[in-house]
């Protein structure tokens, strides 16, 4: 399960992967992309006003959450 506290997103549980990334624009995509080990990617929606998380925590890891580009995401899948 995910949820916002302040400016972290919390997986309550142990893992043994944690990703979130978050396109620069947060207007036009106002959402996160968090990778928990093995399942499949969860998009969490942030609330329009409030500031984006910069970090994710779960019982056993921290990370930053990484900012993304257009570009990076068109780069990536092989677009002009």
């Amino acid at each position: 399960m995910l949820k916002v506290e302040g400016t972290e997103v919390i997986v309550d549980r142990e893992t043994t992967r944690l990703v979130g990334y978050r396109l620069e624009d947060t207007i036009r995509a106002p959402a996160i992309i968090v990778f928990v080990d093995e399942d499949k990617p969860q998009l969490l929606p942030i609330r329009q006003g409030d500031p984006p998380p910069t970090r994710i925590r779960s019982h056993n890891m921290e990370a930053e959450i990484q900012i993304i580009s257009y570009q990076e995401i068109n780069t990536f899948l092989g677009r002009p």
